[in-house]
């Protein structure tokens, strides 16, 4: 383990953040906080810090049965820019952005 990196994540839905914290206190025990939509996650990480927060929501999205679709940059709310993955669960898509928000 190299350090840690604050990510946050935006979705369209407040359940996926939520299920998502939920995956992530059971599984890592990882210090969060969130408020519908939106949630940050100190995450580690190995090697690249930006890629913490990908990793670990791939690993939700397996675990619980999603399929992804899509991952791209995009613009985060802030204006920061993060990577939007896209995925879909029983015939239903949704998307969420991940952006890290401090390094240490």
């Amino acid at each position: 383990m190299n350090g840690f990196a604050i990510v946050k994540l935006e979705a369209d839905k407040a359940d996926i953040v939520s299920e998502f914290n939920n995956y992530m206190q059971q599984n890592t025990h990882a210090p969060s906080f969130v408020s519908g939509t939106e949630g940050y996650f100190r995450l580690s990480y190995d090697g690249i810090p930006s890629s913490a927060g990908i990793v670990e929501f791939g690993k939700f999205l397996q675990s619980t049965g999603y399929s992804i679709t899509a991952i791209g940059s995009v613009n985060a709310k802030e204006g920061d820019t993060g990577t939007e993955v896209c995925f879909e669960k029983g015939g239903v898509q949704t998307c969420a952005v991940l952006s890290t928000k401090n390094v240490y």
